[in-house]
């Protein structure tokens, strides 16, 4: 079972926070490998758009991620990194493959409903039929509401 823990609670705008999927051992994924997954967020009022569509006054706003899959056959594993405030000179969201760790291959901006979905499409066991449309609909929010989707500006979300 998964569970996602947070250091406390974020109230204010401005405020930042994080979350860490089951805390430093990862989840496992039946008998496929383990996975990491955290993320780094400000609370911050909500665009214009978004308000006339929602009537929501403020919503969270991705600042850093890290995901992390290992696999048990091989060890091989794959990371989904942004993390502009970091120590790497590489600000944009990246992947590290298995076999150069060390590298940092730019990508697109990430969803953690697509880290899942690559977890499935490599072999792990999916916990439920609907998982497709469950990953889309909450995926789907992130995708309409996010401010930059390649390489975050100045002022990202």
């Amino acid at each position: 079972m998964a569970k996602i823990l947070t250091p406390g609670r974020v109230v204010n705008v401005g405020d930042h926070g994080s979350w860490i999927l089951n805390g430093p051992e990862g989840m496992s994924l039946r008998g496929f490998g383990t996975f990491w997954a955290q993320q780094r967020y400000e609370l911050v009022y909500t665009s214009e758009t978004h308000y006339e569509e929602t009537n929501e006054r403020f919503r969270v706003s991705t600042r850093e991620y890290l995901y992390k899959v290992v696999l048990d056959k091989g060890g091989y594993e794959i990371r989904w990194h942004w993390h502009p405030q970091g120590n790497s000179p590489e600000k944009r969201p990246h992947i590290h493959p298995s076999f150069n760790l060390k590298a940092h291959m730019p990508s697109g901006r990430i969803a953690l409903e697509d880290v899942i979905e690559s977890c499935i499409e490599l072999g792990a066991t999916p916990s439920c039929q609907d998982y497709r449309e469950r990953l889309a609909e909450t995926g789907g929010i992130h995708k309409l509401y996010r401010t930059w989707s390649n390489e975050p500006g100045e002022h990202s979300s």
